[in-house]
């Protein structure tokens, strides 16, 4: 598979994971982000044992009562296959887990190969599952826009642009009162999106 984007010319390339850096971004009082740019050493190196090693599949899912292609790819972990997960997301696992004292035991790794690929509006399903919930993210490759609205509708009222190795976490009930997109682009290069996420609630949640 063949992808192009373009790194960057700027910035100083972080030598090890750190939360020093984070911003927390408080969307409402329950609803917050963390946010770290550059914060994965080696981001372009894994962005390309990805490209060649990971199991890419095109998922199809029902839309106005037929199949259609998701437009983008996926690559994902959980259960016995983290074990097989490449040592650099096995150390972003561990920081991640360590830090919001919560395992992460799924990895899924979206692909958008050019602007034609995106993601529509939405909240996770672990919304379903949890009250509150923390999603890790850290994009690779060229930075795309990742949009926030609260609710089901109106235009956006955050705008980031991740990749790079930037670190987004969403928390506390971002999933059940807020959506985002990775919307389609005229013109953009290819992004990976690396989403760890827990199926255990979080220590302070209510039982």
């Amino acid at each position: 598979m063949a992808l192009a984007w373009q790194d960057t010319l700027f910035g100083e390339e972080p030598t090890r994971l750190s939360f020093d850096r984070v911003q927390r971004l408080q969307l409402d009082e329950r609803c917050w982000l963390d946010l770290v740019g550059s914060w994965l050493p080696g981001h372009a190196e894994l962005f390309e044992l990805l490209q060649d090693t990971a199991p890419w599949q095109q998922r199809e899912r029902r839309m106005y009562d037929k199949n259609v292609l998701e437009p983008r790819l996926v690559a994902a972990w959980s259960g016995e296959t983290l074990a097989e997960l490449p040592a650099q997301l096995q150390e972003v696992r561990a920081a991640v887990s360590d830090r919001y004292r919560v395992d992460f035991d799924s990895v899924l790794v979206n692909l958008y190969r050019d602007g034609r690929d995106g993601v529509a509006w939405h909240g996770d399903t672990v919304r379903k599952r949890l009250p509150e919930a923390v999603v890790v993210t850290v994009g690779l490759g060229e930075r795309r826009r990742f949009l926030l609205r609260p609710g089901e509708s109106g235009p956006a009222v955050h705008t980031l642009h991740s990749g790079h190795g930037d670190l987004v976490v969403m928390g506390g009930r971002t999933q059940h009162e807020w959506q985002h997109t990775v919307p389609k682009s005229g013109r953009a290069g290819a992004r990976m999106s690396v989403t760890m996420r827990h199926s255990a609630r979080l220590p302070q949640s209510p039982a």
